[in-house]
């Protein structure tokens, strides 16, 4: 070594590869692994495409020419691996035309491959689906099924299913998403132009299935009829394969009256002769009274799921950051809540029943002013009317139903809380009201509840005091007394729900999350599992051997929470909320289709 040099550090890795490190630990290599690097290199790449650097194929549409990197598109797509390494001329030419593409598509496309990324929108979906599908890009076929599938509407659905059998396997999910969405929905979309202007097959698929969902089979009908007139000289043809695929026995008598005299039946005697069979077969299923007969069952032609009637729950108004008039119908078959025609007035303070398969409300708060109006909804033509009104205006009262009959009790009927002791029963048979008792002691804001030949009566107000007893009132004759009979609770209670289960009340303190079970018989009482939430002005109803607590205020705000008890399981459960929140509203569960 000269003399001023310095000497060469070495290291000895082995020696130091067997000792321990800064951190306590041995070791002998270390793996470098640079986030993102994929990602930079791609983006290098792309800068490069977009300054022609190092690009080897000129992808051409028309006018319009893309630049690109070979590798880079056959490492994305087995579509251009198999173009530029077969032996077709695109694998040795520098230009390679494209003519069944857009020059915007084939952009997009190229963008994805460098990028990863793709923009799509109401506007470009179908044609890049259609892209995706022929470059073999799977990842862009689904990201469009899946945006096609969240665009699904009444008005588009037909089209989106047509768009995804065109597609076959790669569109599979969307294909029966939009049939589903379509045949649960179907009332609906035979009213838009889009259902006029499908196949034969595809109506045949709709008018033939169980699965539609319609309140009557003359729906289908005249979906059916309207199809064939929208173009009457060439699908009248294809009248009689539409009408054996309908539930014709099950139209009322009259429509198949009706269809007797139409002249597009008349011209075809095949059409005409399944209308007199099913006249005949109708005679065979359905009553005198209209209702279908068991022996139906064993029939040929059946009616369609969604046309046999079955237990719904209904809630009706109440009040959110408004008085409000809508109402909606949970059908636990769907597990999903459906709005009903709104109630006619913007109505507080009411009593909601359910008579005769009919909802009945009475009395409330309009306006500021206290009234006798009842009003009438009718499950099968969907309609409100108001029917005669009780004797006295009332509020803040109760009603439940006992024998076809619906009775009101309690309540208020002026501003000053002076309370009505009258008890008025309603029949819906003769449209009228009669005063059948008086409460000795009456109550606003309780709840009743009907329990053999009995009424019961818990909660409320007596005065100003919160009560601790249920009365219950003997109705026999016409006429309607105190019992006598008492059941004396552990607590005071004045916001509560009581229905009753197998002969079981069940009592909900709704300013808590307490729940008892009373059974009248034993006069003893259980204490339940809390519920997870206080439902204060709540609505309690029984629906499938199980009690659900509907909306009410949570926290202090009307909620669209609906908790479920089971008494089986003896526990409470969390299920498919409300479309609106709520609280003083009725409920009431009675049989619609």
């Amino acid at each position: 070594m000269k003399q001023g040099e310095r000497p060469i550090a070495k290291v000895d890795m082995a020696r130091r590869g067997s000792e321990p490190s800064m951190d306590g630990q041995q070791t002998s290599y270390m793996l470098f692994n640079k986030q993102n690097y994929g990602l930079e290199l791609l983006t290098r790449l792309n800068a490069f495409r977009g300054e022609g650097a190092f690009t080897d194929a000129i992808l051409c549409v028309g006018h319009e020419e893309f630049p690109c990197h070979r590798n880079v598109l056959a490492v994305s797509s087995p579509y251009f691996r198999a173009m530029f390494t077969s032996d077709l001329k695109e694998s040795r030419e520098a230009r390679i035309p494209f003519n069944d593409v857009s020059p915007w598509t084939l952009k997009r496309v190229i963008d994805y491959a460098y990028s990863g990324r793709l923009e799509i929108t109401v506007e470009n979906a179908e044609e890049m689906l259609a892209a995706g599908g022929h470059f073999q890009y799977p990842d862009i076929v689904g990201a469009c099924c899946e945006f096609l599938q969240k665009q699904l509407h009444y008005s588009n659905c037909l089209g989106i299913e047509a768009l995804a059998l065109l597609h076959g396997d790669d569109c599979k999910q969307l294909q029966e998403q939009s049939c589903k969405f379509a045949l649960e929905n179907f009332s609906a979309v035979v009213e838009c132009d889009e259902f006029l202007d499908q196949p034969i097959d595809r109506v045949i698929t709709y008018v033939s299935s169980d699965l539609i969902d319609v309140r009557t089979e003359e729906t289908v009908l005249d979906a059916a009829l309207r199809w064939i007139r929208h173009d009457l000289d060439e699908r009248q043809v294809h009248l009689p394969h539409l009408l054996e695929h309908l539930r014709l026995p099950v139209l009322d008598i009259s429509t198949l009256q009706s269809m007797e005299k139409d002249p597009l039946i008349r011209s075809n005697e095949k059409c005409l002769e399944m209308i007199h069979e099913a006249k005949e077969q109708h005679e065979s299923i359905i009553d005198q009274h209209g209702r279908r007969r068991r022996s139906m069952q064993n029939a040929q032609i059946h009616p369609r799921p969604s046309t046999v009637a079955k237990e719904v729950l209904v809630v009706v108004g109440g009040i959110n950051s408004y008085i409000t008039r809508s109402v909606e119908m949970y059908d636990l078959q769907k597990n999903k809540w459906m709005p009903l025609p709104d109630f006619p007035r913007a109505m507080s303070w009411f009593s909601v029943g359910a008579v005769n398969n009919s909802i009945i409300v009475t009395g409330g708060i309009l306006d500021g002013h206290i009234v006798p109006h009842v009003w009438k909804f009718d499950v099968v033509k969907r309609t409100w009317h108001q029917v005669e009104s009780m004797h006295k205006p009332r509020a803040h009262h109760a009603s439940a139903v006992l024998d076809d009959c619906l009775y009101v009790i309690g309540g208020i009927t002026d501003g000053n809380n002076v309370p009505v002791d009258i008890i008025e029963c309603y029949d819906p048979y003769k449209n009228c009201w009669t005063k059948v008792g008086e409460a000795n002691f009456p109550r606003r804001e309780s709840q009743i509840v009907a329990h053999n030949n009995t009424l019961v009566e818990v909660g409320g107000l007596q005065g100003d005091a919160k009560v601790k007893t249920m009365d219950s009132y003997l109705c026999a004759k016409g006429l309607v007394k105190p019992a006598g009979e008492q059941f004396v609770l552990p607590d005071s209670i004045q916001f509560s729900e009581i229905v009753s289960l197998h002969g079981i009340f069940y009592i909900i303190w709704e300013d808590s999350k307490k729940v008892i079970a009373l059974n009248p018989l034993k006069r003893t009482f259980r204490r339940l599992p809390d519920m997870q939430y206080c439902h204060l002005h709540c609505s309690a109803v029984v629906l499938n051997e199980k009690i659900y607590v509907t909306g009410g205020q949570v926290d202090g705000k009307p909620s669209n929470v609906v908790e479920c008890y089971d008494p089986v399981a003896n526990k409470w459960t969390i299920e498919k909320s409300m479309i609106e929140c709520r609280a003083f509203h009725g409920c009431v569960c009675l049989q619609m289709c």
